[in-house]
């Protein structure tokens, strides 16, 4: 959603009617007597904070003003982090019981019949309703069967990774057969830990929330306290001035964008508890990441430093030419871009691989598991070209390359060893060659290989769920200083102008 609009959504729920509808989607009510309590309480607020700071009308109108647009966004996102918290627990509750219901019925639709009894009326019972009646109906829309079509009405209204990678064990069984104990056993496995890992998450963030609140709470009071404390000195000092130091405009000025940026970060803090729990966040954007490894790719087959030895050689030139006319400054400002030149590619590239070696890492758990998933009914070659489409983007041309090296050198070790190996990731070796081993001598005993490949898969998950949820929960504790910061800048102005008052009342008492 662009600002034009998100703007726009804002204003639109200053109307309670708009407030109640967008809560209503949520599965929520919200009644005109809550919508009035916020309301009073949010006057209440304003005006306190008015009489604290000893604002003019105006100011106190505009803290109003801006409290009231704040207060809808805040409701709406109370209601928002609920929804997203029964979303998050039906799915897990959804994919947990369909895993042990096929187990016993082999079947997609009968797992589906006993899941649903899970639920009462709401979002999930609808979709799983909705699956279980195309499938019965038995009239494809596609060429992929009313199998995939089915479990997709309940994927689209989710968009979990997880629980569409549930989907396609359960799909890909009951279609081929075999033996699911295994990965049945391995995907609840991933589907508690996930689970626990997000509600630490979701407690720790709200912690900091708290922290936040805290912080804005003290900076609000450390401000009013400085204010009334050089008020005390200047009426000490006073000879007869009546002019107090709270209506002096700065601090009027000061005071009124201080609750302004107290209001913004409030916001802020709120949102960051409102996410969507059922998908990953991405410590960087999907086309950051991209850029970054196309960077890395170019830098070492010298293209980047290729692209650049033109203005290298011109940097040279003006280097020597200004030294022949003796123009110290302009040689010196050459050399200097020079330097900045040959640096800085080399710290872009080493940021570059940083990050995409970290993407690599939070990537590689989840793929891997699609992939022993798809080894339970295919060989490794196979297995590894279908993972491509669902691979993360980060992933899919180290992939696209390994498939090419297979084609030219199945039987070669270095084949598989030399996947993401311009990054230093080490788990990945340890399985490339199991999947290696798995591809010269067959799956043989395949419980105990997967066994030991989901044995590393767990290492590297726990180092990648360790690395997202420590940036997601420092971009939360971040915030912490915000009004501290805040704080600080107001600070100095009201001392700045107390000092000057105090200055002046000195050159009074020293005329006198």
């Amino acid at each position: 959603m662009n600002k034009k609009r998100r703007i726009w959504r804002g204003l639109a729920l200053l109307n309670p009617k708009n407030l109640a509808r967008e809560v209503h989607i949520y599965g929520y009510h919200f009644s005109w007597k809550a919508h009035s309590a916020w309301i009073l309480g949010a006057l209440i607020g304003s005006c306190m904070l008015g009489l604290l700071l000893q604002l003019e009308a105006i100011y106190v109108v505009i803290i109003v003003a801006a409290v009231s647009l704040v207060l809808p966004i805040l409701v709406l996102d109370m209601y928002k982090r609920m929804y997203e918290q029964k979303r998050f627990g039906d799915v897990v509750a959804y994919m947990e019981q369909m895993l042990y219901s096929f187990r016993k019925t082999g079947k997609v639709t009968g797992a589906l019949k006993e899941t649903r009894e899970l639920f009462p009326e709401g979002q999930m019972r609808k979709c799983i309703d909705a699956a279980i009646c195309h499938m019965e109906l038995g009239k494809p829309k596609t060429a992929q069967g009313v199998l995939v079509e089915g479990l997709e009405l309940v994927e689209e209204h989710y968009g979990c990774a997880k629980l569409t990678m549930v989907h396609e064990l359960l799909r890909t069984t009951e279609a081929y057969g075999g033996e699911a104990e295994a990965s049945i056993l391995m995907i609840l496995e991933d589907i508690e830990a996930w689970k626990k890992r997000k509600y630490q998450l979701q407690a720790e963030k709200k912690k900091f929330h708290v922290d936040n609140l805290i912080s804005i709470v003290v900076a609000v009071i450390l401000c009013a306290v400085a204010l009334y404390v050089l008020e005390a000195m200047r009426q000490m000092f006073g000879t007869g001035d009546t002019t107090s130091i709270f209506s002096i405009s700065v601090i009027q000025v000061s005071s009124t964008v201080f609750i302004m940026l107290l209001l913004r970060i409030l916001v802020k803090s709120t949102k960051e508890l409102t996410e969507d729990w059922l998908n990953e966040s991405d410590v960087h954007t999907a086309g950051y990441v991209m850029h970054s490894y196309d960077l890395v790719v170019n830098y070492e087959n010298g293209g980047n430093r290729r692209e650049n030895i033109w203005l290298i050689a011109v940097l040279i030139l003006i280097t020597i030419i200004s030294f022949i006319w003796k123009k110290a400054v302009l040689a010196g400002i050459a050399v200097m871009l020079l330097g900045g030149v040959l640096v800085y590619h080399k710290m872009a590239y080493r940021l570059a691989k940083k990050d995409v070696t970290e993407a690599m890492y939070l990537a590689l758990p989840q793929w891997l598991i699609e992939l022993m998933l798809l080894l339970q009914h295919n060989n490794v070659q196979v297995a590894l070209a279908k993972s491509v489409d669902g691979a993360p983007p980060v992933l899919r041309n180290e992939l696209n390359l390994l498939r090419e090296r297979i084609s030219q050198s199945p039987g070669e070790l270095q084949t598989y060893t030399g996947f993401c190996q311009k990054f230093d990731l080490p788990e990945v070796s340890g399985c490339m060659k199991m999947l290696h081993a798995f591809s010269e001598n067959g799956t043989g005993d395949l419980s105990v290989q997967m066994n030991q490949l989901l044995a590393r898969v767990r290492q590297m998950q726990e180092s990648a769920d360790a690395i997202r949820d420590g940036k997601i929960a420092f971009q939360m504790k971040l915030i912490f200083s915000y009004p501290v910061l805040a704080a600080i800048i107001k600070l100095l102005i009201d001392l700045t102008v107390g000092m000057v008052l105090m200055l002046q009342v000195l050159g009074n008492i020293g005329g006198a």
